[in-house]
């Protein structure tokens, strides 16, 4: 039953001009702005599941202060462009998302809900490996925005 999750790839190749497919572990993955963007629907086909492994980030007090900001992101109002987690057992910072296929009607739509993703997996990656402990904007950390 991947008809829902085979038809907003399809949709979404083709705002995109490649053509995307499912692989064998029933998923698709992306690699864009230096980040790979993983798809798949969830068990009951409901919803299309996105994650990103952003970044390891080794243990220490850099990595606390990542994951100190992370959950301050995960603290804001919605509309959020993912939840942050924590993958311990290969040090890695992971955001991720739900979205219901019923709204990824057109591959424009899917496009518009992604780009938010896929700009802040880029923004917060480029940060930790620049230093920082997430993605500034206007002088402030991301969690006060």
């Amino acid at each position: 039953m991947t008809d829902r999750f085979e038809e907003a790839l399809r949709l979404f190749g083709n705002s995109l001009g490649l053509p995307l497919h499912i692989d064998k572990n029933g998923a698709c993955a992306i690699l864009v702005k230096g980040v790979t963007i993983q798809l798949q629907p969830d068990s009951s086909y409901e919803k299309l599941i996105v994650g990103c492994k952003i970044i390891e980030i080794n243990p220490g007090k850099f990595r606390e202060n990542v994951l100190r900001e992370a959950l301050k992101a995960n603290a804001l109002n919605d509309p959020r462009v993912g939840i942050f987690a924590y993958i311990g057992q290969i040090n890695t910072l992971f955001l991720f998302q739900e979205y219901p296929f019923d709204l990824l009607t057109t591959g424009e739509r899917i496009a518009s809900l992604l780009s938010p993703f896929i700009k802040t997996c880029s923004e917060w990656k480029q940060a930790i490996q620049h230093g920082q402990v997430s993605p500034s904007f206007e002088g402030k950390p991301l969690g006060f925005r």
